[in-house]
């Protein structure tokens, strides 16, 4: 019995410290982010993330188990949508701001897992724009959030970057639907 209670012991001071290192050395705040230029207008691109039914076209955050119902409004400030999947869980997005073809900001619910914020940016950058997609998560004072928030990065930075090249991808091939480059065929008249 003397053992047990050793052990235990031993296990409340681990345990004590390992929050309490949490607490005082893990950052509250912690923020994923990615970005890639992409070669078409901004508000092309940015009408491909405003809009949460565009994402099924680009989106990583889904599976063949999952089921998105929409708001009432799909598009712009208010616009929302929830989701349950057996892979990824169930939650919930409302866009919170959309400034055309500078920001969207996304309030994200996770239920159980807590709640974050994406954070979607769009600046002119040569003949296209760079986009940037970054995850906001407050672990409060939940020190076991904030030890796994040295995860985030290796987690969630693999989705942002897949996300962004289909984004890219369909964005540019819009771009290219609505601008057809001259083949060469027309004739020239004098």
């Amino acid at each position: 019995m003397r053992i047990l209670k050793n052990v235990a012991i031993v296990l409340f001071i681990l345990i004590t410290l390992l929050a309490a290192a949490g607490l005082l050395f893990r950052p509250r705040v912690t923020t994923v982010e990615r970005s890639t230029v992409i070669s078409a207008p901004a508000e092309i691109v940015f009408d491909q993330v405003n809009d949460l039914k565009k994402a099924d076209a680009w989106s990583p955050w889904k599976d063949s188990t999952m089921r998105v119902n929409y708001g009432p409004k799909t598009a712009g400030k208010g616009a929302s949508s929830n989701w349950t999947s057996e892979q990824m869980g169930s939650g919930s997005q409302t866009i919170e701001e959309s400034d055309p073809h500078s920001h969207i900001l996304i309030h994200l619910d996770f239920g159980a897992m807590g709640t974050a914020k994406a954070r979607w940016t769009f600046s002119p950058e040569g003949e296209g724009v760079r986009v940037t997609e970054a995850m906001i998560s407050d672990a409060g004072m939940n020190p076991a959030k904030r030890w796994m928030s040295l995860m985030s990065d290796k987690m969630v930075g693999p989705f942002f970057e897949q996300g962004l090249a289909s984004l890219k991808s369909v964005s540019e091939a819009e771009a290219a639907r609505r601008n057809p480059v001259d083949s060469g065929n027309s004739a020239i008249s004098f």
